[in-house]
C-alpha cells in the first residue's frame, strides 16, 4: 500500500496538469472563437506588443544613458535635474533613481501582459493553420515581428530584449545606488524580485520537450533568493564606496552623509559643511577643506596627507588613525591637540604656532616641514628632529639626509651586504652614509612622496632583531617586520646632518 501510495504522488508530481507544477506551466487551452477573430486579435496584440517593445527600450536605454553619464556627486548634490521619460517632468537624480525603476517595472509587466496572450493565440493560430494545410484552405498569417521570426538569432534577441533588458537596466541602476545607504536595499529588492520573475516566466513558458533548459534557471533562481536571504541581514555587503576624485564641492551641503571609504582625492571641499558626516577611511589626498566644517565628523583612519584645513573648524572631528603627513591645519579653529595626538604621524603634520608647544613640536617645525625634500648636503632632507626624538638639541636643527637613489648596482641585497654598501658608498662629496634604523627608515616612508625615488617593496633597515633577523618595511602600506637577514631587499642609505 505505501508502495502504491508512493507512485501516485509521483505521478502527480510529473502531471502539468495537477497540481503543484500547473501553477507554473501553461496548460493548453481550447479556444471557440473564430478564426477571422482569432486573425484579428493576434494581429492587435502583435502591433501592440511591438510598440509596447519599443517604448521599453527607448525608456531603458534612457535610463542607461543618464545612469552611465552621471558621477557620483550627483548622488550626494544636486546639481542637475533629469527629465523623467514618458512624463518629462524634471526631477533630481536621486528621485529618477526612484522613479525610473518604476516605470520600467510598468512596461515590462504590461508586455508581458500582452505578450502571455499573444502566445495562446499564436498556439491557436498554428492549431488553425495546419488544419487548412490539411484542407487546402488560406492559412493565417502572421505579422512581420521580431518575437513572430522562429530563427535562432530573433529568438535571441527577444529573449534578451523581454526577460533580461530590464533586469540588467534594473542591476546597473542598483549598483549607481549601492553608494547611499537610504537607497541601495530598496533597488536591491527590486532588481532581485524582477530578475526572479523574468526566471520564473521563462520556466513557465518553456516547451514540455525542452524541459532541460529550465535547470539552470532553477539554480540561478535558487542562488539569487540565497543571495537575498544574505543580504537582507548584512546590507552593508552591498556598500560600493563613492568616487569623487576631482570632483567641485565647494560650499556643499553634506552634514551627516555616510561617505565612508570614498575617494576623495584632490577634491574641492571649501566651504563645505561636513558636520557630523561618516568620512572614515576616506581617501582625502591633497583635498582643499579649507573653511570647511568638520565638526563631529569621524575622520577615523582618513589619508588626510597633503590636505589642507586653513580656517576650517576642526570643533570634536576624530582623527584617531588618519593619516596627518603633511596635512595643512594652520589656522584651523577649535583645534584639540590629544585628538591630533591619536593620529599617525602628525608630527609630519602643519598647525598652528599656538599648538606646537601643546604638541610638543619644535618652534620651527613649520619651516622644518616645508624642507623636507629639498636638496641639502648630498642628498634631499628626509626628517628633522622634533623634541623628543634621539638626537634633537634645542636651538640647533639636525636630522637625516637621505641618498636621492637606492643604492647603485645590484637592485636587492642582503642585510650583511646593505650594511657594507652603505659604508664604502662615497657619493657627492660625502662618505659617512649608512643604513637607516627601524625609525629612520619609518621617516622615510611618512616622507617618501617628497624625496622620491622609492620602488615598491621592502627595504632594509640597521634595526636588529636577533642574530639572525633585520627590521624591515614595505613601502607599498608602511608595514614593519623582521625577518632572517639572509633575504635579499632593498637598501635607501642615509647620512645625519
Amino acid at each position: 500500500m505505501p508502495h502504491r501510495s508512493f507512485k501516485q504522488l509521483l505521478q502527480q508530481l510529473r502531471d502539468r496538469n495537477r497540481a503543484p507544477r500547473k501553477w507554473w506551466y501553461p496548460v493548453p487551452k481550447t479556444d471557440p472563437r473564430h478564426r477571422d477573430v482569432i486573425e484579428q486579435l493576434h494581429e492587435n496584440h502583435s502591433k501592440t506588443i511591438n510598440k509596447t517593445m519599443f517604448s521599453l527600450l527607448g525608456v531603458g536605454l534612457y535610463c542607461l544613458l543618464k545612469v552611465l553619464g552621471e558621477s557620483d556627486k550627483s548622488l550626494i548634490v544636486a546639481i542637475t535635474t533629469i527629465q523623467t521619460p514618458l512624463v518629462g517632468t524634471s526631477i533630481s537624480f536621486q528621485s529618477f533613481l526612484l522613479i525610473a525603476p518604476v516605470l520600467l517595472v510598468i512596461l515590462v509587466t504590461y508586455l508581458h501582459i500582452l505578450y502571455g496572450y499573444w502566445l495562446q493565440l499564436e498556439r491557436k493560430r498554428k492549431e488553425i493553420n495546419e488544419a487548412a494545410e490539411r484542407e487546402g484552405a488560406p492559412t493565417i498569417e502572421s505579422i512581420p515581428s521580431l518575437f513572430s521570426f522562429p530563427d535562432r538569432l530573433p529568438r535571441l534577441f527577444t529573449n534578451l530584449i523581454f526577460y533580461w533588458f530590464v533586469p540588467l537596466t534594473l542591476w546597473i541602476m542598483a549598483n549607481k545606488t549601492f553608494a547611499l545607504s537610504e537607497l541601495r536595499y530598496p533597488l536591491f529588492m527590486i532588481a532581485s524580485v524582477v530578475t526572479l520573475a523574468m526566471l520564473f516566466l521563462q520556466i513557465y513558458r518553456c516547451q514540455s520537450k525542452r524541459w532541460l533548459r529550465n535547470s539552470p534557471r532553477w539554480v540561478a533562481s535558487g542562488v539569487l533568493l540565497l543571495y537575498m536571504v544574505y543580504v537582507s541581514s548584512n546590507p552593508e555587503s552591498l556598500r560600493r564606496p563613492l568616487n569623487l576624485q576631482r570632483e567641485d564641492l565647494h560650499g556643499s551641503w553634506l552634514q551627516g552623509l555616510d561617505m565612508a571609504g570614498a575617494d576623495m582625492n584632490n577634491a574641492n571641499l571649501q566651504g563645505a559643511n561636513l558636520s557630523g558626516a561618516d568620512l572614515r577611511n576616506v581617501n582625502l589626498q591633497n583635498a582643499n577643506l579649507q573653511e570647511a566644517d568638520l565638526r563631529n565628523s569621524k575622520l577615523q583612519g582618513a589619508d588626510l596627507r597633503y590636505a589642507k584645513f586653513q580656517k576650517s573648524i576642526i570643533g570634536n572631528a576624530d582623527f584617531e588613525g588618519a593619516e596627518l603627513d603633511h596635512a595643512d591645519f594652520r589656522d584651523a579653529k577649535e583645534n584639540d591637540p590629544n585628538r591630533f595626538k591619536a593620529a599617525n604621524n602628525y608630527k609630519c603634520a602643519f598647525f598652528s604656532e599656538g599648538l606646537l608647544s601643546e604638541l610638543s613640536l619644535s618652534p620651527t617645525h613649520n619651516q622644518d616641514l616645508e624642507r623636507i625634500g629639498t636638496y641639502y648636503r648630498g642628498g634631499k632632507i628626509a626628517y628633522i628632529f622634533q623634541p623628543g626624538d634621539q638626537g634633537y638639541i634645542e636651538g640647533e636643527q639636525h636630522g637625516v639626509i637621505a641618498a636621492i637613489t637606492d643604492l647603485p648596482g645590484e637592485d636587492k641585497y642582503t642585510w650583511d651586504a646593505a650594511i657594507k654598501a652603505c659604508d664604502e658608498l662615497a657619493e657627492n662629496g660625502y662618505n659617512d652614509w649608512r643604513l637607516p634604523s627601524q625609525d629612520e627608515l619609518n621617516q622615510l616612508y611618512l616622507n617618501r612622496s617628497a624625496v622620491g625615488g622609492f620602488a615598491p617593496g621592502f627595504y632594509w633597515s640597521s634595526t636588529e632583531n636577533a642574530a639572525f633577523n633585520a627590521w624591515l618595511q614595505n613601502f607599498d602600506d608602511g608595514f614593519q617586520l623582521d625577518f632572517i637577514k639572509n633575504l635579499e631587499w632593498r637598501v635607501r642609505p642615509v647620512r645625519a646632518f
